[in-house]
């Protein structure tokens, strides 16, 4: 049996809430979070993840541990029950560029690797201290009506070339340019392509300075289509049929 429910009574005499009030902000049902403290039944995975992460605990110490009230006594999250406090604690505050800031935002990270000239909005993304936002300027990550589109925003973590992996999508930051480009690379240097047919590849060489933001978000302007492959082939076979059978 695991420490799991002694620890969440503890840590509830210490902030001095109730079983309803602690069930409360983590999705649960009071008598659920007693048969927890009363050893009578253990908690999910994801029970024990939301607990463990909001108190800044390690899962390990959370489950194999009696931890000691000093320990709880230091950690930094309050508890709320407040639900509008509880939302705003998803989301992040990310830095923001577009085509009216790019150009100082460009100039001062080159110098600085500093994010300071940009505005921030808040997006429910996971927080970090190396994140930008990037709202797409251009149809070069289309194809076929899918893809990115204009005013479209992406979200990328800045990272180092040997990071990435061939197929990323990734927000480049070249000489006096910022842009969205599919890596990949080659023997020669990085290879950034663009899904749109008619764009050719650029092929930046090793020596070249540019640095990279892997997306791992896309906020979209317009609804996506979400007809599979199969149909789309589906689709095609049934007009070459038909014009087929027209000859």
């Amino acid at each position: 049996m695991s420490f799991f429910g002694k620890n969440i009574k503890k840590i509830r005499g210490i902030k001095g809430l109730s079983q309803e009030a602690f069930a409360n902000v983590f999705h649960l049902k009071r008598a659920t979070l007693g048969a927890y403290e009363e050893g009578r039944s253990e908690p999910k995975i994801d029970t024990i993840i939301k607990v463990a992460n909001y108190f800044s605990i390690s899962i390990d110490d959370m489950l194999t541990k009696d931890i000691t009230i000093n320990q709880l006594l230091r950690f930094d999250s309050d508890i709320t029950t407040d639900v509008n406090q509880i939302v705003k604690a998803g989301f992040s505050e990310v830095p923001f560029v577009n085509a009216l800031n790019s150009k100082i935002f460009i100039k001062k990270f080159k110098s600085s690797q500093s994010y300071s000239s940009l505005p921030k909005i808040k997006i429910p993304v996971e927080a970090s201290v190396h994140l930008l936002a990037y709202t797409v300027q251009d149809l070069f990550m289309e194809s076929n009506g899918e893809g990115l589109f204009l005013n479209d925003v992406v979200v990328g973590e800045h990272v180092a070339p040997k990071d990435l992996v061939q197929g990323d999508v990734v927000i480049v930051l070249l000489d006096e340019e910022l842009f969205i480009r599919r890596f990949d690379s080659s023997d020669t240097g990085y290879n950034l392509l663009a899904d749109h047919i008619n764009i050719p590849p650029l092929l930046i060489p090793y020596n070249v300075s540019v640095y990279f933001w892997k997306v791992s978000y896309v906020f979209l302007k317009q609804y996506p289509k979400f007809a599979s492959k199969l149909e789309a082939k589906i689709n095609q076979l049934d007009a070459d049929l038909k014009r087929l059978s027209s000859k």
